[in-house]
């Protein structure tokens, strides 16, 4: 009896653990705030400079292909810049139309990534 208790025990630990470990991974979704697991300072700074100069091409070959590429591209990139430039300032007013605009991340909120929130 005292077998189960401590191993039933153990188990809502170790799901709390995994739970609270996969939490900070999806905060920065939508929170331009937040840092993202693949932040980098250098990254950071040049899309704030291709950001001010309107540099798509830069910006472009800075992402490397990530995940939002997918939905910006050199006809709307001024838009999503002077989106970006206002969600670091504290306005989301922007991003957040420019998202339902081109539909990132309007998927039942689980975004239109490669496994669909699975």
């Amino acid at each position: 009896m005292k077998t189960k208790i401590v191993l039933g025990l153990a188990a809502v630990a170790l799901g709390l653990v995994a739970v609270n470990s996969f939490t900070p991974v999806l905060a920065y979704r939508g929170d331009a705030s937040v840092k993202g697991p693949n932040y980098t300072e250098e990254r950071h700074q040049a899309n704030l400079s291709a950001f001010a100069k309107g540099d798509y091409k830069t910006w472009e070959a800075n992402m490397q292909g990530r995940g939002v590429t997918r939905f910006v591209n050199e006809s709307n990139f001024k838009e999503f810049a002077l989106a970006q430039n206002q969600a670091q300032k504290g306005d989301s007013t922007l991003l957040n139309a420019f998202r339902a605009k081109y539909g990132m991340g309007q998927r039942n909120g689980q975004g239109a990534g490669m496994h669909n929130g699975r």
